[in-house]
């Protein structure tokens, strides 16, 4: 028994990192165009290299707290995948804002990765308040 548990910490170890935002996250709208920025992106797993990142903002009725994301993609941009140990730093990028429609709307920026043939949040940034468009 105590091998078994043994072997299911170090199992567990080893997949618990992955990739992540860090430090100070946001976003700034100037009429047509967002910026989204940030500290940092770090792929803290142990070994290999992530799948391909992108980072989103989206706006939704209400604030989001994980799982599925309902609501309207407002920018989205990719990164190129993160070897392990490594971090993308000092991030901002300016595109096209695709407005929602007229309403009030709490704005999550989030990070994802291409695992299995599709694209799957793996941390976000819930904006505090609500914006108005």
């Amino acid at each position: 028994m105590k091998i078994f548990l043994n072997l299911l910490f170090v199992f567990h170890f080893f997949w618990l990192s992955a990739q992540n935002f860090s430090g100070s996250w946001g976003y700034e709208i100037d009429e047509n165009y967002i910026t989204l920025y940030g500290d940092k992106i770090e792929n803290q797993n142990n070994g290999g290299r992530s799948g391909t990142l992108k980072i989103a903002i989206y706006a939704t009725d209400y604030p989001y707290s994980g799982s599925y994301l309902n609501g309207y993609l407002l920018y989205e941009y990719q990164l190129d995948p993160l070897d392990a140990g490594y971090y993308y730093q000092d991030i901002s990028k300016t595109g096209w804002c695709t407005y929602p429609p007229n309403g009030s709307y709490s704005l999550t920026i989030v990070l994802m990765e291409y695992i299995s043939y599709d694209y799957q949040i793996v941390d976000y940034i819930t904006m505090n308040g609500y914006t108005s468009f």
